[in-house]
């Protein structure tokens, strides 16, 4: 089993209070030696809120796609069933798979 380096950031570009409009995180991925990760589909990651704006739900993964960088991801998230954003900060869980190989990194996005 190897570690791989995963940072994220997240942004509320469409996502707002109220909708159910995708909120985005772009995530990066490499290897112990800085190797973009390259071939990765929805299947490898989660993504868990660990905290929610007042009154929030989970979410659920729509969408993974890799962006032009390699070892760069898309992922598309929105609120499970029929929930909306709710306003304050939303911080995500999100790890990373390939094989044997894992890791993790922390992300927050303000809804307001």
């Amino acid at each position: 089993m190897a570690r791989l380096i995963v940072s994220a950031l997240s942004e509320d570009t469409i996502a707002a209070p109220g909708n159910r409009q995708s909120n985005y995180i772009v995530v990066s991925v490499t290897d112990v030696n800085g190797v973009p990760v390259t071939g990765l589909a929805a299947a490898n990651f989660k993504t868990n809120p660990v905290i929610v704006g007042a009154g929030g739900a989970l979410v659920n993964v729509t969408g993974v796609s890799a962006a032009i960088l390699p070892g760069v991801y898309l992922l598309t998230v929105v609120p499970i069933g029929t929930q909306t954003w709710k306003a304050g900060v939303y911080i995500f869980a999100v790890a990373v798979t390939k094989g044997a190989d894992q890791g993790q990194a922390l992300t927050s996005v303000l809804m307001d």
